[in-house]
């Protein structure tokens, strides 16, 4: 008995209002779903043109940095020449090389320290916009970002180097084996800088491949600001023409 009240019931169900509620439930569910999808999709692309604005910014600090390393390069290894000759020069006493100060600090050799930070690049990492970038775009910016820590730690072994450089100010005894130590120092800072000429020259050249470098005028605009071109300048040392240093180095 049961059993055939319920179909009866059933009988008496209208089938065609039912299967129309259905299909406007689904209807709804499925438009709910293209809503949310469609709303993900735009903040998904807003999150992504605000992290790689973010990301381009930065290159372009790295670009300039770049472009001064390369400008002053030949003042830098100039002012290494005359301390390593000095240091050659002298008999058993050093002549006492010249010591420069600013407001902040104090040295016998001016050259470039910037940061090359890669903050925006680890947060398009942390936010997978990384993930969705054009495979090519993507490889061009790891391969950048992978040089920086490079970069940074010729960076750091020369200023520890310009730090006990700062030595040569005193009029030291020299016999041989201090001779050939402070020389080797020397020559040892020559070579990262001419490692670190290099690697700008990369940094200029991936800057122009993945990114948007700011005009040669406003480039030069801003390195003329800083202190090792200020301090070239000053004292009448060598420095690569800004059309030259904006030449990329091909990887």
């Amino acid at each position: 008995m049961i059993f055939k009240r319920a179909v009866a019931k059933l009988r008496a169900q209208d089938w065609t209002a039912i299967t129309i509620e259905l299909v406007i439930v689904t209807l709804g569910v499925l438009i709910a779903l293209a809503a949310q999808q469609w709303a993900n999709g735009r903040a998904q692309k807003s999150q992504m043109s605000v992290t790689m604005k973010a990301v381009r910014d930065e290159m372009v600090h790295h670009y300039v940095y770049a472009i001064e390393y390369r400008v002053v390069y030949p003042c830098v290894e100039a002012q290494l020449k005359l301390l390593r000759d000095r240091v050659l020069a002298s008999g058993a006493t050093l002549t006492p090389a010249p010591l420069y100060r600013d407001e902040n600090f104090h040295y016998v050799v001016m050259q470039p320290s910037k940061n090359y930070s890669a903050d925006a690049w680890r947060a398009a990492i942390s936010d997978g916009t990384v993930q969705r970038l054009e495979p090519s775009l993507r490889a061009q910016l790891t391969g950048h970002y992978g040089q920086l820590p490079e970069i940074e730690q010729a960076n750091a072994a020369n200023n520890e180097s310009d730090e006990a450089l700062i030595a040569l100010t005193h009029r030291l005894p020299l016999d041989p084996s201090v001779r050939y130590s402070i020389i080797r120092e020397i020559e040892q800072v020559r070579a990262r800088t001419e490692y670190l000429d290099y690697m700008n020259g990369d940094i200029v050249d991936n800057v122009r491949r993945a990114g948007r470098p700011p005009s040669a005028g406003e480039t030069r605009a801003v390195v003329e600001h800083f202190g090792t071109y200020k301090f070239c300048k000053a004292h009448g040392l060598p420095m690569l023409p800004f059309k030259d240093a904006m030449v990329a180095v091909p990887n």
